[in-house]
């Protein structure tokens, strides 16, 4: 997910280095993490591509400070997501007209209700690595997909209507599964090897070929603008979290953010951690992101 935002691992790590300490060159940025000149190159000039960092006389660079920074990245980001809603409702439209133009060998068409359940039952057993699911409308889908997969050891990833949070408890814990306020079609892909997509009264098996490029093409779409499930509810995130969050976002250290609401840093750490848990953040950076985006900051 924050790989959505533009930023991996590397440039995280220059880019809060350099809030912590200050303007720096390459060369110090270098000794002080171990990275290559050229890899600590190549993630400045990104950061910079990005707006997070401003050059220096003495070929220095600077950090943006972390608020604004986030408020950068949140409209990068909804500027992604436009652009994503357009592309998959453009796809959408389009996948019709392009099972017409398919080969026989690439599409199968099935009409029997019985036939889909079948079909769907065995795509979900076929998966060697990865389920991925779009589901637009209730069905049997949920249940049978965690019978299938249950015990396998698969990755499985499932975007479903806001409407139909509710499915969740069928899908069960070990799924990844974002809410979409639009979800173009029902759709299951295994690995990258065989989807099936309803349409109206019938349903497609699709193998690999232009169509289930397409249909990869919209998961990934829907999937990169939903949100994760644990945002739905604000039940583990209470009055203190939020100014610590606030705090920390505009750039107070542990220790001071700690003196501000009188915690211990090691309280400070033990907070952050648990949040960073419950929205599922790989980095404190992505956890400011995703607290500014559910407006949890005071």
């Amino acid at each position: 997910m924050f790989e959505a935002l533009g930023i991996d691992r590397t440039e995280e790590q220059i880019y809060l280095r350099l809030l912590r300490d200050g303007p720096c060159t390459i060369s110090s940025l270098a000794a002080a993490t171990g990275l290559s000149r050229r890899s600590i190159r190549v993630a400045v000039d990104k950061l910079n591509d990005l707006g997070l960092l401003s050059p220096l006389p003495q070929e220095k660079v600077v950090a943006i400070p972390l608020e604004v920074g986030v408020d950068h990245l949140i409209h990068k980001r909804q500027h992604d997501l436009e652009r994503l809603r357009h592309t998959a409702t453009k796809l959408g439209a389009e996948l019709q007209a392009r099972v017409e133009h398919s080969s026989d060998d690439q599409v199968t068409i099935l009409t029997r209700r019985n036939d889909v359940s079948l079909a769907l039952h065995q795509l979900y057993q076929s998966a060697q690595r990865e389920l991925r699911i779009l589901v637009r409308s209730p069905g049997d889908g949920g249940s049978m997909m965690h019978e299938a997969v249950a015990g396998r050891g698969l990755a499985y990833r499932v975007v479903l209507d806001v409407s139909l949070e509710f499915l969740s408890a069928r899908i069960g814990d070990s799924a990844q599964t974002r809410l979409a306020s639009e979800v173009p079609a029902n759709l299951a892909l295994a690995d990258h090897a065989k989807a099936l997509l309803p349409l109206n009264q019938a349903a497609l098996i699709v193998r690999p070929g232009h169509l289930f490029d397409a249909l990869e093409t919209l998961f990934d779409a829907v999937w990169t603008s939903a949100t994760p499930l644990s945002f739905g509810s604000h039940d583990s995130v209470d009055a203190q979290d939020r100014e610590l969050l606030s705090l920390l976002v505009a750039g107070l250290t542990d220790d001071a953010a700690g003196a501000r609401l009188g915690m211990s840093r090691r309280t400070v750490a033990r907070r952050v951690q648990r949040l960073m848990q419950v929205t599922g953040a790989h980095s404190r950076l992505q956890l400011g992101w995703w607290a500014r985006e559910r407006e949890w900051l005071s």
